[in-house]
């Protein structure tokens, strides 16, 4: 039985070989977008990348038993019911009855959040998916397990949990190769790497970066709820008796745990959803906003079609200007995202971060009041989430901002408002300073 995973990268470019050896335990990989984390992923998988990397695995010495945990937790779930996501696994490599009988209920008691096993896994939140994609991942027996930011979506503390959760699930002979963008994650682990254009190396101390500088207009939205409560069909209340009153808010943030209801407070604001009980006032300059929201999985807003379409579809709804394509590409151009190349392209074959920074700048371009912007540094390394900064604090000038967002140290800089969900509070966010042009109304 392999008791260590060997493989070596091959850097034609740099004409260079270099080895790699991971023992079993949990090692973590700091990567930014686009350094080629999944295409090690698929490649050590021994699965098709469409990622013409500028490394390739060569010498590859890595068990059979393999199970990888993905960047897009709804890439990793089949089925139409929670209960049937679960029983799927176990019944593909599992055939004494008593035995799967057992493990099923084992399983399930990963997983207490879950009340009601006949939902569809997409009424889960994102976190949630997570957790429900690392217990079934875990359950096949696997000596290496492969981690695509999988854990991205979660909050700290919920985070923690399922780190100590898998800590406990550690054996000798199993490997956890945990590939990240977020470089907080480097104290969970046994080793921590970094991945780069040109080198795979190991860090003993990684510099700590800058904070973030931003500074916001005073702002004119206002957001009032009333004793509001939501539930699926057929579901527990997911939002029970909420009560807020905020005004004069440039940037607002949305705060809370996994599941408690960000997402789904996000969609009835957009009127995606319906309140059960209770209301909403959400106004800016006191009137009712235009909105555009973008999902914490943005394929969702374009399905299977492509940005350039997406584009046209805007300037027919007369949400962007024609003129102001050029000056719209010419952005994502200065952001290294390369127009020509991707604007035909199936949203489904364009990569997260990129999908995410493209969709920003294209909804920052239009005509609406306020964005919502659901999860937007997800898979975004230090570098990316500067450039998003000094974005946001271009946007900002303009327009009004709703951020939902577990990277609370994005989060904290960029929300002049929060509103805690967890405890139904108001925090008025002192770390950004507000300038205050009183000529205008913004």
């Amino acid at each position: 039985m392999i008791r260590s995973v060997n493989f070596c990268l091959d850097y034609t470019k740099f004409s260079r070989t270099k080895p790699i050896t991971f023992s079993p335990g949990i090692h973590i990989i700091y990567g930014e977008s686009g350094s080629g984390k999944t295409h090690l992923i698929r490649s050590l998988a021994n699965l098709n990348s469409t990622h013409n990397g500028h490394f390739k695995v060569v010498e590859s010495n890595v068990p059979k038993a393999i199970q990888i945990v993905f960047q897009n937790p709804e890439n990793q779930i089949l089925s139409h019911k929670l209960s049937l996501e679960l029983s799927f696994g176990l019944e593909s490599n599992f055939f004494d009855t008593h035995f799967l009988q057992t493990k099923y209920k084992k399983i399930k008691s990963n997983l207490a959040f879950i009340k009601d096993w006949n939902r569809h896994p997409s009424t889960l939140s994102g976190g949630e998916m997570e957790m429900l994609n690392l217990v079934t991942a875990f359950s096949m027996n696997p000596e290496l397990v492969l981690i695509d930011d999988g854990l991205s979506f979660m909050n700290a503390d919920i985070k923690s949990y399922w780190v100590k959760w898998m800590q406990q699930k550690i054996n000798k002979e199993m490997t956890i190769l945990w590939f990240t963008s977020d470089i907080s994650d480097f104290s969970y682990s046994n080793s921590n790497w970094v991945i780069s254009l040109s080198d795979f190396a190991q860090v003993n101390n990684f510099k700590k970066r800058k904070n973030y500088n931003v500074s916001s207009l005073k702002g004119g939205m206002s957001l009032k709820i009333k004793n509001l409560s939501f539930q699926y069909e057929k579901s527990t209340s997911l939002i029970k008796n909420w009560n807020v009153d905020m005004n004069s808010a440039r940037s607002i943030g949305l705060a809370g745990k996994n599941g408690i209801g960000k997402t789904t407070l996000a969609q009835l604001f957009t009127g995606l959803l319906e309140p059960t009980n209770g209301s909403i006032s959400l106004l800016v300059n006191n009137q009712n906003p235009t909105i555009a929201m973008l999902d914490q999985f943005p394929e969702r807003i374009l399905g299977p079609n492509s940005l350039d379409s997406f584009i046209q579809k805007l300037i027919k709804k007369e949400k962007l200007n024609k003129r102001l394509v050029n000056k719209c590409i010419n952005q994502l151009n200065s952001h290294q995202i390369n127009w020509e190349i991707i604007k035909t392209q199936s949203s489904l074959d364009i990569p997260w971060s990129t999908l995410r920074m493209s969709l920003i700048i294209i909804l920052s371009h239009c005509n609406y009041d306020l964005l919502i912007l659901d999860e937007p540094t997800f898979g975004f390394g230090w570098e990316q989430k500067e450039i998003l900064s000094q974005l946001l604090c271009e946007v900002l000038i303009q327009k009004h901002v709703i951020l939902i967002s577990h990277d609370r140290p994005f989060f904290i800089a960029h929300c002049d408002q929060i509103y805690d969900l967890d405890n139904q509070s108001l925090i008025n966010n002192k770390n950004i300073q507000t300038n205050v042009d009183k000529t205008k109304n913004y």
